[in-house]
């Protein structure tokens, strides 16, 4: 028996495949960030951070980062959290944009 998709099935079949590979392909890249980004955080209390990025943040990343925690500013190229969320840097870990999220070290 041959159970060919008809000619007309074909197009649509194959966006609806396309778009579940590509969620699927972004929820696993998102995954990897976030165990990249926060391999060495403590994440069982809030805690201070310091968020690297490649450029200068814009409105949507500083509303970003006021979600995760109290946004302390921009200094040396990173975003100054303070009393960040875990489940919160968990979320925002995933993003493409992050460079790299570190324990943010208090200078005296």
């Amino acid at each position: 028996m041959n159970r060919a998709v008809p000619q007309e099935w074909r197009l649509p079949v194959f966006a609806a495949v396309t778009l579940v590979v590509a969620l699927f392909a972004s929820l696993i890249i998102g995954r990897v960030n976030e165990a990249r980004h926060l391999a060495g955080l403590d994440l069982s209390t809030p805690q201070d951070v310091a968020v690297r990025l490649g450029f200068e943040p814009e409105r949507f990343h500083i509303e970003a980062f006021q979600d995760v925690g109290r946004y302390q500013g921009w200094s040396d190229g990173r975003a100054l959290i303070m009393s960040a969320e875990p489940q919160a840097l968990r979320r925002i870990a995933r993003n493409y944009w992050i460079g790299s999220i570190e324990p943010l070290e208090v200078q005296e």
